[in-house]
């Protein structure tokens, strides 16, 4: 087992998996960043990506939904996030009490990603009215957010991008039209200059998302100047769902993850990146083969051993990859037609 890297073998191993040169399961671990993220994690009782992670500098991520958080459980339950799941950072796509939450991560040493979501699907267009409506959603939040008190509570303001809506597609002449690309740029940059004005101090990230089949071509949002960026990468199934017995490149379905990252690298480069991602079983279904197959796996045991080589993958494997944000801690959501429960959560 290779236990220490040099920064000039670092960078050759992300060429080579960036290249297809190596599979998802001959990444190595003990990568400086990595932690001490053991081969083989994965077999105990707890479901989680970063066993053994406490301390590292990769960003350790979940999605968490507030729902019914109020303040009297909300220690308990970020307390248990960090202390048996290994996580440091939350993300949030709903805060309706800022300063509580904010003082329980202070408590607790942990980090929050607000994700500025909303938008008006019968009117966005990636236009200059959408950054203002958007900085007028959120204003009270920034405000908060950005006070001195808060600000290093903040990992990162994550900014939605949305081109997967077919509404506002259609509103352009489809997500790949020059129109939407145009549009895409301009709103990128604008939005970033707005929420610099709102929120100074915060690191702005702008997600980036490729299509579920790949079939997006977004510009580069480089020129827009944010701090980094959150990328969706969800791996999927063959002919059938991977189970335990598979190896990592078939269970995080390691080809699609490289293609994907190499996209990014040709347009962003060493720009620092979160990658969001999440697993779903499919025994949950019994034997119907589930509409929603982003992220499928066969079984609890099969997803323990997913969500561990993803972290290797990323962590070990490409130097600008921050951290990766799973989704989501405690979210198990109906998709898919017909539509069904899927399994994301940890919990």
């Amino acid at each position: 087992m290779v236990t220490r890297i040099t920064g000039r073998l670092l960078v050759t191993l992300s060429v080579l998996l960036a290249a297809g040169g190596l599979a998802g399961g001959d990444v190595p671990s003990g990568v400086p960043g990595c932690g001490d993220l053991p081969e083989g994690a994965g077999a105990g009782d707890v479901l989680t990506p970063y066993p053994g992670m406490s301390g590292s500098r990769f960003l350790r991520g979940a999605t968490l939904d507030l729902a019914g958080a109020d303040p009297a459980t909300l220690d308990a339950r970020l307390r248990a996030m960090r202390d048996r799941y290994r996580i440091d950072t939350v993300s949030l796509y709903r805060v309706d009490a800022p300063d509580p939450l904010f003082a329980a991560l202070g408590r607790l040493g942990m980090t929050a990603v607000l994700r500025l979501e909303e938008y008006d699907p019968d009117s966005f267009a990636f236009t200059g009215a959408d950054v203002d409506r958007l900085l007028a959603r959120y204003a009270g939040l920034l405000a908060r957010a950005a006070a001195p008190v808060n600000r290093e509570r903040v990992a990162y303001l994550a900014v939605n991008m949305p081109l997967d809506d077919p509404r506002v597609q259609a509103r352009l002449g489809g997500a790949n039209s020059p129109l939407s690309i145009e549009r895409q740029a301009a709103y990128a940059s604008a939005v970033v200059a707005g929420l610099r004005r709102s929120a100074p101090g915060l690191p702005i990230y702008l997600g980036v998302f490729y299509g579920w089949d790949g079939g997006f071509r977004p510009p580069s949002y480089l020129p827009a100047g944010a701090d980094g960026y959150f990328l969706t990468s969800y791996s999927y199934p063959g002919q059938r769902a991977p189970g335990r017995h598979d190896d990592d490149a078939a269970l995080i379905d390691a080809d699609r993850r490289r293609a994907v990252m190499r996209r990014f690298l040709d347009q962003y480069g060493d720009a620092p990146v979160v990658v969001e991602y999440g697993v779903q079983t499919a025994d949950r279904h019994g034997d119907r083969w589930p509409a929603q197959t982003a992220g499928l796996v066969a079984d609890r045991a099969a997803k323990q051993r997913a969500l561990v080589a993803t972290t290797r993958f990323y962590c070990a494997g490409y130097p600008s990859v921050r951290g990766t944000m799973y989704f989501g801690f405690n979210i198990v959501k109906t998709e898919g037609e017909p539509p069904a429960a899927v399994d994301f959560a940890l919990s």
